[in-house]
């Protein structure tokens, strides 16, 4: 009996089989249902440089029955710590800085950006600003067509991380990082034709 775990053959079947290995670097995203607030982001490309899916993990409870040892914990409910990070290069219009800028105000903006310092906490309501925004990130073949989606739900941005702006470094563009937070996702392959 030969082995053919590492045979040309093996390994081809193994390419044929998974239609071949997913490049990291071969994805799209999108958002729908924005909220109304921001401007809408039909008059520019929404291109990140890089997106950093989030972990996922179950959290659950001690059950605190008798016996030796700490019991058993009980999955209870599930969180992604890490929410999803979207790079994008900044353009000389400012265009994702403005976009993003105005979204985090149409969530929360204290007095001076509303103009009214003596209600500054006026948030607006989740319903109206975050419950029907969707974040889809496909991953796309090597002809560019969706092989696989997370849909996300929920979506909103929750933090924006430092921005350099230094004389030391020659030749680099500006990157604009930013962190959305979702509340639940969904992961989609689209149905593959049979051969």
């Amino acid at each position: 009996m030969t082995n053919t775990n590492n045979s040309i053959i093996g390994i081809k079947d193994f390419f044929s089989r998974h239609r071949g290995l997913q490049r990291n670097n071969r994805f799209s995203m999108s958002f729908l249902n924005l909220p109304r607030k921001i401007p809408q982001i039909e008059n520019f490309d929404l291109n990140p440089l890089s997106v950093t899916v989030s972990g996922r993990a179950i959290d659950g409870v001690a059950d605190n029955l008798a016996g030796y040892g700490l019991g058993r914990t009980v999955p209870r409910s599930q969180k992604f710590p890490e929410g999803v990070m979207l790079n994008f290069a900044i353009t000389n219009d400012h265009q994702i800085t403005y976009f993003f800028n105005e979204w985090f105000n149409a969530i929360y903006a204290g007095g001076r950006q509303k103009g009214n310092y003596t209600k500054p906490f006026q948030l607006s309501y989740y319903d109206d600003i975050i419950y029907d925004t969707q974040m889809n990130i496909n991953y796309l073949d090597p002809n560019g067509n969706i092989n696989a989606t997370y849909e996300f739900y929920e979506v909103y941005p929750v933090e924006c991380l430092p921005m350099e702006l230094s004389m030391l470094k020659n030749d680099l563009y500006s990157v604009y990082s930013v962190l959305m937070m979702f509340r639940d996702f969904n992961f989609v392959l689209p149905t593959i034709p049979t051969i």
